[in-house]
């Protein structure tokens, strides 16, 4: 058996941790209804119309509805108690539409035109054929608002209760620190929610949409977790499906599907490589060498399925095959990927030497070494203070990010280039959160930490103060309806890269 591969056994070893999932009752806060204005985000926000209280003294008939508003972003299961006034002799037909944010909730979802699943929206129309009743909903849902239309009904319905069971692996909040000022406080908070919210029985990217675990998401939330709620169980079980899942050439997943089974999922070449970072992450917080030996060949293998993609010069090749995700943006990959191959690189040195290999740290720092001189020689403008990407020699944020974080220049000449690519017009900045973490590293790395700690206070702070509780998928101040799937109703608005800012606050 190839030292790589131990799929059966990781997967036993995964399934032996997986959580037992906590749950919880959440009621309402607010009956609400949609406000359309332009200086909301989406240009949508809910407005407050009475106590959720008032839901029990009201009986509702056909063509009715309204929305509640549960006071928090929670993941779970509707609970409904509901009984017939008047008349009972046929079904009451809902119309249910649970939403993560105002506009969402508001939306005719008929105008779809994603170019993801339509399955994905959360809205159904279910029938109850005996009333009175309580009833839980099989449906798992990702909500702070949920809309009930009336449909059909005898003569009128009243609803008693209308619950969310949560669920997640962890349940409460860890507070802020002391010394925060009340809007970090804030921003902390909401990256936690967001964290929970993905705490499943695996670490998923988002509980509205994809549900699935992606390795590039798990390594930002395992930080983010070593800072909070330290449930280095479901970091470790996450890791080992992940390696359970790898291929028969022992290419790790950017991302596998749990249910009904584990299945290998996307491919994703710069995920791959942080397999390396996340295990050693993981390796360094737990000191669980054990798992580390375990798995330091499958990461070693990563780099090994990558080195065709390097030529004679030490550069990652123009035409280099595979998915490099690096953010959702339309920019040339060359240069990230060179430093995520660094970076990928050093991690494995230093897990070599942590398990006693010193040759095999040795010629990992080396290869490392001969990618990062490459890149100086052939690819960084030092006149400008700029590295340049691809045949063009383009400059985008993610071209000087990685290689920065990937310890190729000092932190002095880091500061150089990062305040260098702020002044370059049209270089391609980040666009989802996950970009944007590394942006604060690459900041912290430079000295740069008062412009790290603004960055999160801007960018993470821009979302509360559009009234977010869970950081979104994506987020470009002043592009209220990006989407990288073709409409921003299928966008994530709990989604597990964006929770980080508590890494840096804690």
């Amino acid at each position: 058996m190839r030292d790589w591969d131990r799929r059966a056994e990781w997967l036993e070893r995964a399934e032996s941790l997986k959580p037992e999932l906590e749950h919880w009752a959440v009621e309402p806060r607010a009956l609400v209804e949609p406000e359309f204005c332009e200086d909301a985000w989406q240009k949508c926000r809910m407005r407050d119309l009475a106590p959720a209280a008032a839901l029990r003294e009201r009986a509702f008939g056909g063509g009715d509805s309204f929305t509640v508003d549960f006071g928090e972003s929670v993941v779970g299961r509707l609970r409904l108690r509901m009984r017939p006034v008047g008349r009972n002799d046929s079904p009451l037909r809902l119309r249910l539409t649970a939403a993560e944010l105002p506009y969402e909730a508001s939306a005719d979802f008929s105008g779809y035109h994603g170019g993801l699943s339509r399955a994905w929206l959360q809205d159904e129309v279910v029938n109850f054929d005996i009333l009175p009743g309580e009833f839980v909903l099989p449906r798992r849902y990702s909500l702070r608002y949920l809309k009930i239309e009336i449909l059909c009904v005898a003569e009128q319905v009243v609803f008693d209760a209308v619950e969310v069971i949560a669920e997640a692996a962890v349940r409460d909040l860890p507070e802020p620190p002391a010394a925060l000022s009340p809007e970090r406080a804030a921003i902390d908070r909401v990256a936690l929610r967001t964290l929970r919210n993905c705490m499943q029985t695996v670490m998923e990217d988002g509980p509205k949409r994809d549900r699935r675990l992606w390795l590039g998401d798990l390594r930002l939330q395992a930080r983010a977790n070593a800072a909070s709620f330290r449930r280095f169980d479901l970091i470790e079980r996450s890791l080992l499906l992940l390696a359970a899942a790898s291929d028969d050439d022992g290419r790790v997943p950017g991302c596998i599907y749990t249910e009904p089974e584990l299945r290998h999922g996307n491919d994703t070449v710069d995920y791959a490589l942080l397999f390396a970072p996340t295990l050693e992450d993981l390796v360094r917080e737990t000191g669980d060498v054990e798992l580390g030996r375990d798995l330091y060949p499958l990461a070693v293998r990563q780099y090994e399925l990558f080195r065709p993609g390097i030529d004679a010069d030490g550069l990652v090749r123009y035409d280099m095959e595979g998915w490099a995700f690096i953010d959702w943006a339309a920019f040339d990959r060359q240069m990230p990927m060179q430093g995520v191959a660094i970076y990928s690189l050093r991690a494995l040195a230093r897990l070599a030497e942590r398990f006693g290999y010193a040759e095999e740290a040795q010629l990992r720092r080396a290869e490392a070494e001969r990618l990062a001189q490459a890149l100086r020689r052939f690819r960084y403008d030092a006149d400008r203070k700029l590295i340049l990407s691809g045949p063009e020699g383009e400059v985008s944020w993610a071209g000087q990010i990685w290689p920065i974080l990937a310890g190729v220049f000092t932190p002095e000449e880091a500061r150089e280039i990062l305040l260098a690519v702020e002044q370059v017009p049209g270089a391609q900045r980040p666009v989802t959160p996950y970009m944007h973490h590394h942006l604060l590293e690459a900041y912290c790395f430079a000295g740069l930490r008062e412009k790290a700690e603004a960055w999160i206070d801007s960018y993470w702070g821009g979302m509360v103060r559009l009234g977010a509780d869970t950081f979104w998928e994506v987020y470009v101040p002043g592009d209220d309806f990006l989407s990288p799937y073709g409409d921003a109703l299928i966008n994530s608005a709990c989604h597990a890269w964006s929770c980080t800012p508590a890494c840096f606050l804690r």
